[in-house]
């Protein structure tokens, strides 16, 4: 299976390195560079067009020169409407590889205001994801300004097949090695719950598949361009709210997410949800309704059931309580929901073994030693 770069997260159009597929993602802030299913025309039909273009010329000017005395710049590997992302090598460090994603040149250009808006949201990921501590979430090294006063970000660099591109391999993956990456997923994403942050942009092109220091599959959570503090101010997420272009992807957004409202930790357990039904059936969890993001949206703010096919339907070997716990997860209001997604990842784990099914990635021990980075 072909590998692929791990990507970070920045709303417009990307150009990829020759490790990643072209495609266009929409968010506010900051890049992703991810490997596209081949199924990804939804996706592609989401995003706006970037309203700015950048000449190569001016992208490659950080190429060969040294943040801060210690990262040097080797090559570009994305690009996106808020931030070009670069390989590079900390020097202080044994030359180990670094993702070094810096705020476009394009901001110099910008009102002031429009730039310290970019630039803050820039180092809030960086003080988010440097404050996360679970094995999930890739580390930061440094953050800091280029010589013309831009910010960046030094991170670790991931490298692996994001798990779209794992999916668009084997179309589905047994129960034992998905619940391996739910719980992993579930610890992280719980911490980011627990610290007040909602995610809010949860898919299968926003994950990579690396490796533990054990040989262990590691999942790598990258892109926090849509994170946000969670609030019971219903207001607060309709400000700057567009119907036709709400912040995430559509084929893995809540109900509540696509139509403006409140949304918690109870919308990334939906997110989870559809990746795991996604990852067992093969099929979204939307069939039927994919042919836009307009007609997914729509379909979201409706009242028809969701999933459109039951998962015993598709999946009849496996435990019916894991089709129960998946659709409860998967359910229109928040409330009827597990009451966290480390409750969901629980409840699955029990439902696989009703019917004295094993886990695997080896199980427990497996599933420890992915803890480590």
């Amino acid at each position: 299976m072909a590998k692929f770069r791990a990507l970070w997260h920045a709303g417009g159009e990307l150009v990829a390195s020759p490790t990643a597929v072209q495609c266009r993602f929409q968010s506010l802030t900051d890049v992703q560079f991810a490997a596209q299913r081949r199924d990804n025309a939804l996706a592609i039909e989401q995003l706006s067009t970037p309203q700015r273009s950048q000449s190569r010329q001016d992208i490659d000017l950080l190429l060969g020169s040294v943040l801060d005395g210690d990262f040097e710049v080797v090559r570009r590997i994305g690009a996106g409407s808020h931030a070009d992302v670069y390989q590079g090598k900390q020097k202080s460090v044994g030359q180990r590889t670094v993702a070094l994603k810096v705020l476009h040149r394009h901001y110099l250009q910008l009102p002031e205001a429009d730039y310290r808006r970019a630039a803050t949201g820039l180092q809030r990921e960086a003080d988010l994801l440097g404050n996360l501590h679970a094995a999930c979430f890739v580390d930061v090294y440094r953050a800091g300004q280029v010589a013309d006063g831009r910010p960046y970000i030094a991170l670790e660099f991931a490298e692996g097949a994001t798990l779209g591109a794992t999916l668009a391999d084997k179309k589905r993956l047994e129960l034992s090695q998905l619940l391996d990456l739910v719980h992993q997923w579930a610890e992280g994403l719980g911490e980011l719950h627990a610290r007040g942050w909602v995610h809010r942009d949860i898919t299968p092109n926003n994950a990579v598949l690396g490796k533990s220091v054990f040989g262990t599959t590691r999942l790598m959570i990258y892109d926090f361009g849509t994170a946000t503090q969670i609030t019971g101010r219903a207001d607060r997420f309709k400000v700057g709210f567009d119907r036709d272009r709400p912040q995430g992807t559509a084929a893995y957004m809540s109900p509540e997410q696509a139509a403006g409202g409140i949304v918690d930790g109870r919308s990334d357990q939906f997110s989870l949800a559809c990746i795991v039904y996604e990852a067992l059936t093969g099929q979204r969890a939307f069939v039927g309704h994919t042919p836009s993001a307009a007609a997914v949206l729509n379909y979201l703010r409706g009242t028809e059931p969701i999933p459109s096919a039951s998962l015993a339907s598709l999946r009849p070997e496996l435990p019916p309580e894991v089709g129960q716990t998946v659709h409860r997860a998967l359910r229109r209001d928040p409330e009827q929901r597990h009451d966290s997604i480390v409750t969901f990842a629980q409840e699955l784990e029990k439902a696989s073994q009703a019917q004295g099914m094993e886990p695997t990635q080896t199980g427990i021990v497996g599933r420890l030693f992915s803890r480590f980075k």
